[in-house]
C-alpha cells in the first residue's frame, strides 16, 4: 500500500475516532443542559490603544477612530482599479475606511504627541483620541510637546474644541512654517479644490488657539531626543516625516505619505484630489518607500491600519509592499 493511502486511511480513522469523542461528550454533558441566554452583541471594539518599545522608548498608538472615502478621491486611479487594488488584499470593494492615527512617544522624561486626531470633524466614528488618551492614564495636559506632520483637520483638530478652547494647555507645538503660511493663507484657499477649502478655516482658527506657542522649521531639523523632522512634500507644501531614534532602534513616522496602504504601495503614484503637488508626492513617497527598505527600518502612518507599525518591501517590479508587524504580546 502507497504512503499516500496509509496517508489517507490514518486521517479518516483520526475523524472517526475525533468525532466519536465529540458526540460522546455531547452526550454526557452539553446534550442535557437547558441553553443560555446569548451574550448581546456589543458593536465596538475594546480602546484602540497599542504600545511598543522602541530602544529605551514607548511609543503608544493611538486610535482616533476612522472614515469611509470613495473612490472618488483619487486623482489619477479609476474605481476600478481602487477595487482591484483592494481585492488583491482581501479588503471589501467599493471604498477605503480610512483609520486615524496619532503615536505618544514617551521617554521617560517627556511625553511628545505626534498628531492630534479630527476631533469632531470627520464624521461619528472618529474623534477617540481623548477617550484613548484617558485608558492609559494620561491626561492633555501632561503632553509636553506636539509634532505636527502636516496642517490638515485629522492632525490638528484634536488639539482645541469647537469653541477654540485648548485641550492641550502645555504642550509646545511643532510644525513646518512652509506647511503653516500654506493653510493660514486666504490666497491659497481661494484656488484650493473645493474639499479642501474648509481645512483652512479650521487651520486659523488652530493658530489663533496656539499663538505664541507655536515654535516652526523648515525642511529637516533636529529637535532633540532623538527626534528629527524631515521633510516629504507633496501631499502638502511642508509635510513632514519624524525618525524618532532610541537604543540604535528608528522609527520613521510618515504621516500622510500614504494614506491608503491597499492602493499606494501597489501603486505608489497614486495621488489624492487634494494632495498639493501630485509629483512632489510621488517622488516624496518613492524615497522613504526606499530608504525604509533598504534600512529594513520601523515605519507608520496615520491612516495605515491599526496598530499601523510595519515594513517596507520593496519588489523588482518597482512597486513595494507593505508588511505588518507581528503583534507584541510585551512591549
Amino acid at each position: 500500500m502507497s504512503d499516500t493511502s496509509n496517508s489517507l486511511i490514518n486521517r479518516r480513522r483520526f475523524m472517526s475516532s475525533a468525532a466519536t469523542i465529540a458526540v460522546g461528550g455531547a452526550a454526557a454533558s452539553s446534550l442535557v443542559m437547558p441553553l443560555q441566554a446569548a451574550t448581546p452583541i456589543v458593536g465596538t471594539q475594546t480602546p484602540l490603544v497599542y504600545r511598543r518599545k522602541l530602544g529605551s522608548y514607548e511609543i503608544t498608538v493611538l486610535g482616533d477612530g476612522y472614515v469611509d472615502l470613495p473612490h472618488q478621491i483619487w486623482a489619477n486611479v479609476t474605481p476600478e482599479q481602487a477595487d482591484g487594488y483592494l481585492s488583491d488584499v482581501f479588503q471589501p470593494a467599493g471604498s477605503i475606511r480610512n483609520g486615524v492615527n496619532a503615536y505618544l512617544i514617551n521617554t521617560g522624561e517627556k511625553l511628545i504627541l505626534v498628531d492630534s486626531g479630527a476631533r469632531d470633524l470627520f464624521g461619528p466614528n472618529a474623534g477617540l483620541l481623548p477617550g484613548n488618551l484617558a485608558a492609559i492614564g494620561v491626561k492633555p495636559e501632561d503632553i509636553d510637546q506636539v509634532l505636527i506632520t502636516h496642517v490638515h483637520p485629522d492632525h490638528i483638530a484634536g488639539m482645541f474644541s469647537a469653541e477654540g478652547d485648548v485641550v492641550m494647555p502645555n504642550g509646545q507645538v511643532f510644525v513646518d512654517e512652509t506647511d503653516l503660511n500654506y493653510w493660514t493663507s486666504e490666497a491659497a484657499q481661494a484656488q484650493a479644490v473645493d474639499i479642501s477649502k474648509p481645512w483652512f478655516d479650521v487651520a486659523r482658527q488652530w493658530k489663533g488657539a496656539f499663538d505664541g506657542r507655536i515654535s516652526t522649521f523648515k525642511g529637516e531639523k533636529d529637535l532633540g531626543d532623538g527626534i528629527s523632522a524631515f521633510p516629504l512634500p507633496g501631499h502638502t507644501p511642508g509635510h513632514t516625516g519624524y525618525r524618532v531614534e532610541s537604543g540604535g532602534e528608528t522609527l520613521y513616522i510618515i504621516g500622510d505619505a500614504v494614506i491608503s496602504a491597499a492602493i499606494q504601495f501597489a501603486n505608489p503614484d497614486a495621488s489624492a484630489i487634494w494632495d498639493t503637488n501630485a509629483e512632489d508626492g510621488k517622488q516624496s513617497r518613492r524615497t522613504i518607500f526606499d530608504v525604509a527598505a533598504q534600512e529594513r527600518a520601523l515605519v507608520t502612518a496615520t491612516h495605515v491600519p491599526f496598530p499601523s507599525f510595519g515594513y517596507v518591501d520593496r519588489r523588482a517590479d518597482g512597486s513595494y509592499a507593505w508588511v505588518p508587524e507581528e503583534w507584541r504580546y510585551a512591549t
